[in-house]
């Protein structure tokens, strides 16, 4: 099955005000690619106070398309997929946030989050931060890039099911005695 990590951005504490979104897809073990998409917020919640933890300003996302443009893309991305994100709470805040300010329909895909992951195969971490994870697993990280979050997200999935000895999501959660959730 098809998995894909989610990183979201935003231009303020308006779980609506989505800046960017990071994607890594991986499928049939192979991560199959891993971009990012920069699109300008709601116009409600088009202001920036964030930019001084992930670096994105209104100038750089002024002519960029709005989430909506996107939409279709992601429903394709993620036909079939299960989402995993770090603190996939928030992830998935902000995708049923950005749907409804545009009236879109919310994803139901099952997800994951590393969070809850990485706490149970490496409970002898100080902390569960995507950079602590990514630092303690060797994983390259430029951390607040959505780009590079979405990646340490699903390497710090991947490294996890290595442990495991199986690279089947479904496998590697009976394995650690968890469930997938679903986003509503």
């Amino acid at each position: 099955m098809r998995t894909v990590a989610l990183d979201f951005e935003t231009a303020n504490s308006n779980l609506a005000s989505a800046c960017s979104l990071g994607i890594a897809i991986y499928e049939d073990g192979e991560i199959l690619d891993n971009f990012e998409w920069y699109f300008r917020p709601y116009h409600l919640y088009n202001y920036f106070t964030f930019t001084d933890i992930h670096g994105i300003t209104r100038e750089d996302v002024e002519n960029e398309e709005e989430f909506c443009f996107y939409y279709e893309k992601l429903a394709q991305i993620l036909k079939d997929s299960i989402i995993v994100a770090h603190n996939a709470m928030f992830d998935l805040g902000v995708l049923n946030a950005v749907c409804d300010v545009y009236g879109l329909d919310h994803f139901t895909n099952a997800f994951l989050d590393t969070v809850t992951i990485s706490r149970k195969v490496y409970p002898e971490l100080i902390n569960h931060k995507l950079n602590t994870v990514c630092e303690y697993l060797n994983i390259d990280l430029s951390h607040h890039n959505g780009k590079s979050d979405a990646n340490g997200c699903l390497m710090i999935l991947l490294k996890a099911m290595g442990r495991y000895d199986t690279y089947d999501v479904e496998t590697f959660l009976e394995r650690i005695h968890m469930k997938m959730h679903c986003n509503m």
